[in-house]
């Protein structure tokens, strides 16, 4: 029976890609379901076989974690920087999320200027 192996939902598309390339790499049979519409649904990665998901697992808690040291090293450094101050964070996170989830982008900012529509249109009935 099939195991989910990794959920695609949250991760980056290096991620992402660099999963599915260590899985061929190890010739470990997989596949692929994509995320929903907003990613209300989110996608993962599949191998049909018990014994596979144990090889795939341990090969992706490995990548899991030598990312995450090399993230946190990045992070430090890029925080490190003179002149970097929570404005320029906040839009490079910002440009990030666009680049890596634009459907979710789409989806705050729509969310944001219904609440503003409603707050304006709250506030001129009480006016």
């Amino acid at each position: 029976m099939a195991r989910k192996v990794y959920d695609t939902g949250q991760a980056s598309a290096e991620e992402v890609s660099d999963v599915l390339q260590l899985l061929a790499e190890h010739e470990i049979p997989h596949y692929q379901t994509p995320s929903g519409v907003f990613g209300l649904i989110s996608g993962a990665l599949w191998v049909r076989d018990d014994a596979d998901y144990v090889k795939a697992r341990a090969l992706i808690e490995d990548y899991d974690r030598v990312r995450a040291q090399r993230v946190r090293a990045e992070y430090a450094q890029r925080n490190a920087r003179p002149g970097q101050g929570p404005l320029q964070a906040t839009l490079r996170n910002a440009r990030q999320l666009l680049s890596e989830r634009p459907s979710e982008a789409i989806l705050y900012f729509t969310v944001i200027l219904l609440l503003i529509a409603l707050h304006v249109l709250f506030f001129q009935a009480f006016s």
